[in-house]
C-alpha cells in the first residue's frame, strides 16, 4: 500500500511542480530560454522532495547524484550531437551521440560511485 501511495503522490507532486514550471516559464524573456524551466526539472524536484519523505536522505542523495550525472551526460550528448548530425544525418549522428552519451554517464557514474 504504501508503494502505491508514493507512485500516486509522486506523479501528483510531479505534475503540480510541471504547472508551477510551465507558468514560471511563461514569464521567462526571450522565449527561448523558458526550456531551462521544462518538466524535468520540476519532475526531478518532485521526486527529490518524496524520496526524503518516504526513503530519507541517502537515497535522496543517491538519486540527486543520478541525476548530476545524467545531466552532465546529457550536455556531453548535446554538445556532440549537433556536429554528427550534420555530418552524419540524423539516424548515424543520433547513434554516435548516444555512445558519447553513455560513455559519459559510465565515467561521471563511475567518478562519483562510493
Amino acid at each position: 500500500m504504501k508503494t502505491l501511495l508514493e507512485i500516486v503522490l509522486k506523479a501528483f507532486i510531479g505534475g503540480l511542480f510541471v504547472v508551477v514550471f510551465a507558468l514560471m516559464a511563461e514569464t521567462v524573456q526571450p522565449k527561448r530560454l523558458a526550456g531551462v524551466l521544462a518538466a524535468a526539472p520540476s519532475v526531478a524536484l518532485g521526486g527529490l522532495i518524496l524520496t526524503v519523505v518516504f526513503k530519507g536522505d541517502l537515497e535522496a542523495a543517491d538519486a540527486a547524484r543520478g541525476m548530476a550525472a545524467g545531466a552532465l551526460a546529457f550536455t556531453a550528448y548535446c554538445l556532440v550531437d549537433v556536429p554528427v548530425l550534420g555530418r552524419f544525418g540524423a539516424v548515424r549522428g543520433s547513434a554516435a551521440a548516444l555512445v558519447v552519451w553513455f560513455a559519459a554517464a559510465a565515467g561521471v557514474a563511475f567518478a562519483v560511485a562510493r
